[in-house]
């Protein structure tokens, strides 16, 4: 073998070894993923029927959101996994930049505020915010309650600094969960937060109902972060324009919210 040809060779096994290193830095191919061939996701949970904890799901998790993101991770051709953060982690970034996950699903309402610090997909959803009571409730609005729960620095709080009514006292929580246990211990007569949430809950317990709904005007994206996601957002809205078009996604909406 000629001293030519062993060097050609040496050059390519250097090459090879060079690019099968940068592809193990990156972990997730051209799309940066967090973990090589799998999509992993931020949710906040529980939040029935959009995200939620399921032992005989796949992965422990399922919801509207979820399998979507599943949808969308078989459509990219990646597996799914699921992390759960935090919403304040999740709202504000912390999550993708700290590599909790390649992209958040949490009924995320796009708002200009937190766009400053994370990127959103196409709007995938729209919600509203309602007020849920318990059966036994007399209210019939938001002014007839002593005090309402909500999530801390989601739009629903948001709409009641500007929507309370005098005498109503609003009282915050960080985990969703804890605005429905308030509710159940009577420490609140109400709870404020998305229609699909509270309406969740209503069939998942039959002891509540929704007396009101609010047109916010919200929509809700999946959420990467603000630099560096450029890619994989890119992919995700041409996945999720793809199932918004062949059915996939009516099939999935119709599972979540039949006759709606």
């Amino acid at each position: 073998m000629s001293k030519r040809l062993l060097q050609l060779l040496a050059l390519l096994l250097t090459l090879g070894l060079f690019a099968a290193a940068c592809g193990d830095d990156d972990g997730g191919g051209e799309l940066g993923l967090v973990a090589a061939d799998t999509l992993t996701v931020c949710t906040d949970v529980p939040y029935p029927p959009m995200e939620f904890e399921d032992p005989d799901a796949e992965g422990g998790f399922t919801g509207f959101d979820i399998e979507l993101m599943r949808a969308i991770a078989d459509d990219l051709g990646l597996g799914l996994a699921v992390a759960t953060p935090g919403w304040d982690a999740i709202t504000s970034g912390l999550a993708t930049e700290a590599g909790d996950c390649d992209i958040s699903a949490a009924s995320i309402t796009i708002t200009e505020e937190r766009e400053e610090n994370i990127d959103f997909s196409d709007a995938y959803f729209e919600g509203k915010q309602s007020l849920l009571v318990s059966d036994g409730s007399s209210a019939g609005a938001l002014a007839d309650l002593g005090a309402v729960a909500v999530q801390s620095g989601t739009t629903g709080e948001i709409w009641l600094q500007d929507n309370t009514p005098a005498g109503v006292d609003v009282v915050a929580f960080d985990d969703i969960g804890a605005l429905y246990l308030a509710l159940e211990a009577g420490d609140v007569d109400g709870v404020i937060t998305d229609l699909v949430g509270n309406q969740g809950y209503v069939d998942d317990t039959g002891g509540a109902m929704v007396i009101e709904s609010y047109e916010t005007g919200e929509f809700y994206g999946f959420a990467v972060q603000e630099d560096g996601a450029e890619d994989l957002l890119a992919a995700v809205n041409e996945s999720l324009a793809k199932l918004q078009d062949n059915g996939t996604y009516d099939d999935i909406y119709g599972e979540w919210f039949p006759g709606a």
